[in-house]
């Protein structure tokens, strides 16, 4: 690469696209400069200036790998047998389809070099990254064969559908299943947040309340990674 090339700006290709003003980038560069460690792309999703999946498309350009929505029509059900499912489920990938010797997979960190590797390795094949959201990939999940993964939408009111939608992994034991079918809402989406971070060996749950939702974060091997997003008409209930 020239040195004279310089890889673009997130802000700059979501201005360039539409997604956001220069106002609310600047807005949003000022928030993150003063600090709580969270990245811009989080930040404008937080205001609402734009969606998951746009920051994930312009995060692509940035990266210089193509950007993909991921829909069952264009994955190759026979090729998600070459890698493990606990391996899809713990690093979020999804194996898509195979040309010659070229397996491309829909990856949500594009720079993971060492994820990258670890993909050739378990499959023996010259590997093709796309971009796409964790969202997707959960999704996508849920499409496999004896899938555990499922979608609780019914603790969403429907107004609030289209603001969040958790995706998580079936515990085996949560206690009587009738009992939890009748909680409340709220006391439902607290129960897997718990779990999900029992789980995932987290060692603290970080409640972050932000503009439009409240943001839950776990923290794991002293890190802290999003869990979800909770819209905040959902805490009226």
């Amino acid at each position: 690469m020239s040195h004279s090339t310089a890889s673009p700006r997130l802000g700059n290709v979501l201005i360039e696209r539409g997604f956001i003003t220069v106002e609310q980038l600047n807005s949003c560069l000022s928030e993150q400069r003063a600090g709580g460690g969270k990245l811009l792309g989080e930040i404008l999703v937080d205001r609402g200036h734009c969606t998951d999946d746009q920051i994930t498309e312009c995060l692509a350009t940035v990266y210089g790998v193509p950007y993909a929505k991921l829909e069952t029509r264009i994955a190759d059900p026979r090729i998600v047998d070459c890698l493990p499912r606990d391996f899809i489920e713990k690093n979020l990938v999804f194996p898509l389809f195979k040309i010659r010797n070229t397996l491309t997979v829909a990856v949500t960190e594009p720079t993971n070099l060492f994820l990258i590797d670890e993909l050739k390795i378990q499959t023996s094949l010259e590997i093709q990254v796309v971009a796409t959201s964790a969202k997707d990939v959960r999704r996508m999940i849920t499409t496999l064969p004896d899938s555990k993964t499922f979608i609780i939408d019914d603790i969403i009111d429907e107004d609030a559908k289209a603001d969040v939608t958790l995706i998580e992994t079936a515990i085996d034991d949560i206690g009587d299943t009738t009992d939890f079918a009748g909680q409340s809402p709220v006391i439902r989406l607290v129960n897997y947040i718990i779990y999900n971070a029992v789980k995932e060996g987290a060692s603290d749950i970080h409640i972050e309340p932000g503009d439009r939702c409240l943001r839950i974060r776990n923290r794991i091997d002293g890190c802290l990674y999003k869990a979800l997003e909770v819209p905040l008409k959902l805490l009226a209930l």
